[in-house]
């Protein structure tokens, strides 16, 4: 089974040999005649002959290329008096690529493409940017640097679907290119998604929808969707015998033989086995396919060896060992070892067959290993990307919906940031209103405990003046109540420290919870001293609104210094000005 691949025979931009048996000044005017579309896929047209599948490079010589270079250079000419940029960018592309041709030639590795990149990104015209990315993944697989490629082509990939392949005269080639990477990676229903989409664009020459034909074949045949592989393998082979394309006759001819094979069906697929092994010694077109012919030859020998015929078997095996040419990514290693282990069999050797078979075992697993490790491993993330690509294309059905769906995004989006913004303020100014409250209440709460303790400041005041006035001896006398009575009205009642007490945890909310929380056992008596030294009440007034001594204030508060743990040098006010801050 032969993949066809461009991989080895690079490019578009190798002048063609018809171009120079023209006079420079007529392919100008020729091209001058044409629309700007139709003057670009001419132009790759001339030159797809030399660069297409089998045909060998036709820049052998400084001659060659010197002719090659002065066409380009008078192209180049014409397209900057016609103001047509994009031939213009599409001629400097083709020179790039043809310095690129002529280093592979010499078989030296080529950096002409890498070393194009700053000139080509001044490059104003997208599709033509998008060419260059496309032949610098191509090159990247060339040269197994899979993760690079993938990413090279993706990039042209998404600026081809911008423009529109309609717009593309030369889209075919890029997406044949792209689906034979596909296959490559075994990737094979995406690959099948890009050259069905070629199809509908015309091919700069016919063998590459010959090929594009017979890759899908090869896909279906991967996925066991054989009758769809023999259509597309019958149509490769209806295309290659009306433009007498021997090559694919025989490649077409050897698929179909094989997919027969593969279903069991021996007799049926022998006279297509031999039509494609005899077809790849034919020499047209410069053509000539060795390698279908030692897979064929297996083939061939297999189908012989199911038939029981052994000995005519054993002639194939023997001349497809002659024409193999070890060439990379083959299936002819596994084909070789498995029709030999079948042969030996067949003949009673079972010895050898034994040895055929472990050594088959060992390439099935070698090449496994090196397919899932070199290549997927490599470019799973590529594959990936393109996997997300191929689903976005699906959700959008179509560009004026995407505009419209993108627009209402954006609005919705800019209503949710403008609610979003409104919430905002109100909350804060919400908030800030709440804060205002807050503070009010707070405020009042400071004024009311301020008041309330004002007067009883002045209640002691009072006293203090009339005990002034009065002689010692009459306060004791019993006809002098009045005294006493006032004294007992600064005191505080029981329903006089409720009312004390809210307001004071209106002004100091966590003051209570502070101290009953550190220290459980305080008794009222305590609390109550501890609240009026917050309110730096000196003990003579303490006294009196406790109603005790002030030789009852100092014990108490030498005990209570001694239950807290603190020294005489500690504030108590201080103390619980810290307690009261940690807790809140």
């Amino acid at each position: 089974m032969i993949f066809p691949s461009l991989s080895r025979l690079i490019l578009i931009l190798l002048i063609v040999r018809p171009l120079f048996f023209q006079p420079a000044k007529a392919q100008v005017d020729t091209l001058f005649r044409l629309s700007p579309d139709l003057r670009i896929f001419r132009l790759f047209q001339k030159q797809a002959p030399y660069y297409s599948i089998g045909h060998t490079p036709y820049l052998k010589n400084a001659q060659d290329s010197a002719r090659a270079f002065a066409q380009l250079d008078r192209l180049a000419t014409f397209a900057q008096n016609q103001d047509d940029d994009r031939l213009f960018w599409t001629v400097q592309l083709h020179k790039i690529l043809c310095r690129h041709e002529l280093v592979k030639a010499m078989g030296k590795p080529s950096s002409v493409l890498l070393a194009a990149q700053p000139y080509m990104d001044k490059c104003p015209v997208p599709v033509v940017q998008a060419a260059y990315w496309h032949h610098r993944g191509r090159y990247a697989y060339e040269t197994q640097q899979f993760d690079e490629g993938f990413r090279w082509l993706l990039r042209a990939q998404q600026t081809f679907e911008q423009i529109g392949y309609e717009h593309i005269p030369e889209i075919n080639d890029y997406l044949y290119n792209l689906g034979a990477e596909y296959y490559f990676f075994g990737e094979y229903k995406t690959c099948i998604h890009y050259l069905l989409s070629s199809f509908y664009y015309p091919p700069l020459v016919e063998r590459i929808g010959i090929a594009a034909h017979n890759t899908v074949g090869l896909c279906y045949q991967h996925l066991h969707q054989y009758g769809k592989a023999q259509a597309y393998f019958f149509q490769t082979l209806r295309l290659a015998g009306k433009h007498g394309d021997s090559a694919y006759v025989a490649i077409a001819n050897s698929n179909i033989g094989h997919l027969l094979l593969l279903q069991n069906k021996s007799r049926l697929a022998l006279p297509y086995l031999y039509k494609g092994y005899q077809f790849s010694f034919q020499r047209r077109h410069e053509y000539q396919v060795p390698e279908n012919a030692a897979l064929t030859a297996l083939y061939v020998a297999q189908a012989l060896l199911n038939l029981d015929s052994t000995q005519k078997a054993r002639t194939y095996l023997i001349h497809s060992t002659r024409l193999f040419t070890n060439r990379p990514w083959s299936d002819y290693d596994l084909q070789y070892y498995q029709v030999q282990t079948q042969y030996y069999k067949k003949v009673g050797n079972f010895r050898l067959a034994t040895i055929y078979l472990d050594s088959l075992r060992g390439i099935e697993n070698s090449q496994r290993t090196l397919f899932n490790t070199r290549l997927l491993a490599a470019s799973q993330s590529q594959v990936n990307a393109e996997r997300y690509l191929n689903d976005l294309r699906k959700l959008e059905a179509s560009q004026s919906k995407a505009v419209w769906v993108r627009n209402m995004v954006l609005l919705v989006a800019v209503l949710l940031i403008l609610a979003g913004i409104y919430a905002f303020r109100q909350n804060q100014q919400k908030r800030w209103q709440e804060k205002q409250v807050l503070l009010a209440q707070q405020q009042r709460a400071e004024q009311l405990l301020a008041q309330y303790m004002v007067n009883i400041q002045e209640k002691n005041h009072l006293i203090d003046t009339i005990s002034a006035q009065i002689d010692p001896d009459e306060l004791a006398h019993p006809t002098r109540p009045s005294i006493k009575s006032l004294q007992n009205r600064v005191i505080l009642t029981e329903d006089d420290w409720q009312q004390f007490k809210e307001l004071f945890e209106d002004v100091y909310p966590n003051f209570f919870s502070v101290i009953l929380s550190r220290y459980p056992d305080l008794t009222k008596a305590e609390i109550r001293l501890l609240v009026l030294s917050k309110l730096q009440i000196d003990t003579t007034q303490m006294s009196r609104i406790l109603g005790i001594s002030p030789e009852s204030i100092h014990k108490t508060t030498y005990r209570l210094r001694k239950k807290l743990g603190i020294s005489g040098k500690i504030n108590l006010n201080n103390l619980f000005e810290n307690e009261s801050t940690t807790q809140s």
